[in-house]
């Protein structure tokens, strides 16, 4: 086993425990592209980049929609 020594500052803040949590909301990307998403389908909570996507969001079957939920641990069931 080898091991490499690295400094505190050369780690930065991300990796220190004793930094404080992150005063900047956590990023929310879309469920379908990975692109950030800015919006959130009101029927299907699932989150969208853009329209495209939300045209297709809406095609989906509910089992699909479920399994993509289920991707981020937010599974709902749908009615």
């Amino acid at each position: 086993m080898v091991w490499i020594y690295l400094p505190c500052w050369l780690l930065g803040a991300y990796l220190n425990i004793q930094s404080p949590p992150s005063i900047y909301p956590p990023k929310r990307y879309c469920d379908i592209t990975g692109f950030e998403a800015p919006y959130v389908d009101p029927r299907t909570k699932l989150r969208y980049a853009d329209p495209e996507v939300f045209k297709q969001i809406r095609m989906l079957p509910d089992e699909y929609v479920q399994r993509y939920l289920a991707l981020r641990n937010a599974a709902v069931v749908l009615r």
